[in-house]
């Protein structure tokens, strides 16, 4: 196996079983935190909440916690093999497949694949935990392969109330133990008796043990004697590669899962006040457009009330501003006046908008329904810059000059 030193600000984080519940991992001192220091490798017990200063993190979880399958799996890969793996392991699983993480990893001599599988649930848990307070996670280790293996013997770490048993380079058991030393033994002898019911062989004569406390010493001296191994103790290593890496098991992008990492709970008055500003807004947007709302009416009850008292005859008002405008077109017809938008007053302004070149500028020019169609000599309006001064000079004098197309010298002229 190759163990790799650890890097300024990286750490290792061993991660207790899932039975010790989410509120002790996250208060209670039950993580062990391994930093390089001048003589090796420095282990002290911290809570999730009292890490120290770090930039990224290995993390090992429990054996308890991880099962190592070996198992034919289909020529697929990525995404494609994730989503059949549940169904090739369905029937060695306990717990619904759905619910777990799988991680594959390198292929064997024999054609097989050992694959890594862990509560999805408890996973994504510990990873949000730390990713939560900025710490990048590099590798997550199931904790039967981070003990280095050693030739001809079997190698144990004794961390906790937890044995992990390595017998090979993708396999390995996890043990529950408790806290005195005769239950530890007795953990022990179980374990070395449960390995050689697996393997169908007898334990070897020699037991490399790394231990995270002293207190093991005593337990592991006495079941070595009676599995008639020696034994030697060492201090827990950084774990290396060994090919299975339980993030590569993780589905989804990254932004998704920091989304559903996000405590949502945090932003409850943020978002209250959110709300309550939209609904403020909302509330005086209607209550504003409700208020210019009334003030039209009463503007249009206005105009209605003036023109049925200026022309008492018209039966029916629809809009009072048209008929407004008709009516005094009327009067001043009936009278001998001309209005703004007669053809006389409008050529009228229109020759003096053209200046000079009005004389010899128009063909031909016909009125229609207060507008006058114009037909120029196409020579003189051509360029662009012409029709836009003949139209600027039109705003100047209240009209409306607009050319019907760009190559066509025809245009129509109305009052503004």
């Amino acid at each position: 196996m190759a163990v790799s030193a650890l890097k300024r600000g990286e750490a290792v984080v061993w991660i207790p079983p899932r039975s010790v519940g989410e509120r002790a991992f996250a208060t209670e001192p039950r993580l062990l935190i391994g930093i390089a220091g001048p003589d090796g490798l420095v282990v002290q017990a911290s809570s999730l909440d009292a890490l120290p200063k770090l930039r990224s993190l290995r993390l090992v979880f429990d054996a308890r916690d991880v099962n190592i399958l070996p198992a034919k799996l289909p020529p697929l890969a990525g995404a494609k093999l994730r989503r059949a793996l549940p169904n090739v392991l369905e029937d060695r699983l306990l717990q619904d497949p759905q619910s777990c993480l799988f991680a594959p990893g390198p292929p064997l001599a024999d054609g097989m694949r050992p694959v890594a599988v862990i509560d999805r649930s408890w996973f994504e848990f510990v990873l949000g935990a730390f990713e939560r307070r900025g710490l990048r996670v590099t590798r997550a280790i199931p904790g039967q392969l981070a003990v280095p293996m050693q030739p001809g013997a079997d190698s144990l770490m004794c961390i906790g109330d937890g044995i992990a048993l390595r017998t090979g380079r993708h396999e390995g058991i996890g043990w529950p133990a408790s806290e005195d030393s005769r239950g530890r033994a007795l953990a022990l002898d179980a374990l070395l008796a449960q390995r050689a019911l697996q393997r169908d062989e007898p334990p070897p004569d020699r037991l490399v043990a790394y231990v995270a406390d002293e207190n093991w010493s005593r337990p592991l001296a006495a079941s070595a004697a009676r599995a008639g191994a020696t034994l030697a103790i060492e201090t827990l290593e950084v774990p290396g590669d060994d090919g299975i890496d339980l993030l590569a098991g993780r589905e989804g992008s990254g932004l998704g899962r920091r989304l559903a990492d996000v405590d949502w709970r945090a932003w409850r008055w943020p978002a209250g006040w959110v709300v309550a500003v939209l609904l403020a807004l909302l509330v005086g947007l209607n209550l504003h457009w409700y208020k210019m709302r009334s003030e039209s009416q009463q503007m249009r009850a206005a105009l209605e009330r003036g023109f049925r008292e200026t022309f008492p005859r018209v039966p029916v008002v629809v809009d009072p501003v048209l008929q407004m405008e008709r009516e005094l077109a009327g009067l001043r017809a009936r009278s001998g006046q001309s209005g703004p938008a007669d053809f006389v007053p409008l050529l009228a302004r229109f020759a003096q908008a053209l200046g000079p070149q009005a004389t010899g500028a128009m063909t031909a020019a016909e009125y229609r329904e207060g507008r006058l169609v114009v037909h120029f000599i196409p020579a003189l309006v051509q360029a662009a810059g012409v029709r836009q001064q003949m139209e600027q000079a039109g705003r100047r004098n209240g009209l409306k000059i607009e050319f019907s197309q760009p190559g066509e010298p025809v245009a129509t002229v109305s009052a503004l």
